[in-house]
């Protein structure tokens, strides 16, 4: 990939990400006054968990290549521990997921990965 591909790719990657966020804030606006219909406040409130676990799914597969899973298990197991212990523990997505990251930094720091 050169130079110029690499720039575009990114462009386009921050413009859809900016886009993602952007547009639900504008329908908020647009929708304040309004009450949303039940099927969509369903799917709404159902779409951060999901969104979280898919996340989840597709990061944790790349964490445990078959060929190493003895070495890395340990670590994400920390990490999915430490994430769950925290967000239980103090309701807060954000200190959850720092937990989560120090845990498995510190696990596999230690196992030399």
């Amino acid at each position: 990939m050169n130079a110029t591909t690499l720039a575009w790719v990114a462009l386009a990657g921050g413009i859809a990400t900016f886009a993602i966020r952007l547009l639900p804030m504008l329908a908020s606006e647009r929708l304040q006054d309004r009450p949303l219909p039940p099927r969509l406040r369903r799917f709404l409130l159902a779409l951060g968990p999901s969104s979280i676990a898919a996340m989840l799914a597709l990061s944790v597969t790349d964490l445990l290549p078959a060929d190493r899973l003895s070495a890395t298990l340990p670590a994400v197991t920390a990490g999915l521990a430490a994430v769950w212990l925290t967000h239980r523990w103090s309701g807060n997505a954000a200190r959850a997921t720092l937990a989560g990251t120090l845990a498995y930094g510190v696990v596999a720091a230690l196992a030399g990965m």
